[in-house]
């Protein structure tokens, strides 16, 4: 009964008939060369063909040999495109389907690009902009393969790779008394016309928590509500009000603008800005790997955050 050629065998007659040689062949492959005969020999035994013609001044491939060869050719072709696929020479490469929060996006991209393009070159990066309640279904349903999100995410179905740490600021119209001002508590918002984002942004619910923590009602109640930080602080420059904002976000929101920027009190409220990956996934030490090149590109860009 003839049996199935090995990949190992389909190697040693290609090599063979391109060498025509069996001791550079056998080189070529990293086998010795009475490994290659013997895988050969068994090769031909098992089909009953004779592939080569073994002389002993020259190797040649047979009638036979010069038909299947075109054929072996094609199947070790295949098997080392599957193993490529399979097993890419580069650890970051091929798609990456990328979700970030929108307070974090506009000030993390510009400098995690390039750093993604130089590092990883070979990576196919998707961004998907969305808040966190959506990019948590993204993950769980296969859609997204990470995550740029803020603590605290509360989904046992994935683990989070810290990235950095950030404190809030206060936005104010640049008229304030508070315009440059330090050390500020926040139980002194209790007077101030608060504006926050709408519902299912993260920040306005951690903002909401700075507030309430600290004495302040009716926080989050206000007329003004925004779906993102350059409209809110728009209507802080038109005087309606003041807002938080997160310290990475500052020297783009408040340029051109007019704003202060009061600064908390040390411990300052702030938050904490991680990787976040299904449990489950494959990825999980390719995305290790992502994480450390987000932390480098945010201590290029971002040089007012700290390494979580």
């Amino acid at each position: 009964m003839r049996s199935t050629p090995t990949v190992a065998q389909l190697r040693a007659f290609v090599a063979v008939a391109e060498f025509q040689h069996f001791r550079d062949a056998a080189a070529s492959l990293g086998v010795s060369q009475p490994t290659l005969s013997q895988s050969l020999l068994t090769m031909e035994t098992n089909l009953g063909v004779q592939l080569i013609e073994r002389n002993p001044r020259k190797v040649l491939v047979t009638a036979d040999g010069q038909f299947l060869l075109p054929l072996a050719r094609a199947a070790v072709d295949a098997v080392d495109a599957f193993r490529a696929a399979a097993l890419p020479d580069s650890w970051l490469s091929g798609p990456l389907h990328l979700g970030v929060i929108p307070t974090i996006a506009p000030y993390l991209l510009p400098s995690l690009l390039p750093a993604v393009h130089l590092e990883a070159p070979d990576l196919q990066l998707h961004v998907h902009e969305d808040q966190t309640d959506r990019l948590l279904a993204g993950l769980a349903d296969g859609r997204l393969d990470v995550a740029i999100m803020a603590l605290p995410v509360s989904d046992a179905r994935v683990s989070t790779e810290p990235l950095y740490d950030e404190d809030f600021v206060l936005a104010v119209p640049a008229e304030h008394g508070w315009a440059g001002a330090t050390g500020i508590l926040p139980s002194q918002l209790r007077d101030e016309e608060l504006l926050f984002l709408e519902e299912g942004h993260c920040l306005r619910e951690q903002a909401v928590e700075v507030c309430l923590s600290s004495g302040v009602a009716n926080a989050g109640e206000t007329n003004a509500r925004a779906a993102s930080l350059s409209t809110i602080v728009q209507l802080v420059s038109a005087g309606l009000g003041m807002t938080f904002l997160p310290d990475s976000a500052v020297k783009v929101e408040t340029r051109g603008a007019q704003l202060g920027v009061a600064r908390f009190a040390d411990p300052a409220p702030g938050r904490r800005i991680v990787l976040v990956h299904r449990r489950t996934s494959t990825r999980s030490e390719e995305f290790e790997d992502f994480a450390e090149i987000l932390r480098r590109s945010v201590a290029v860009g971002m040089p007012s955050v700290r390494r979580a």
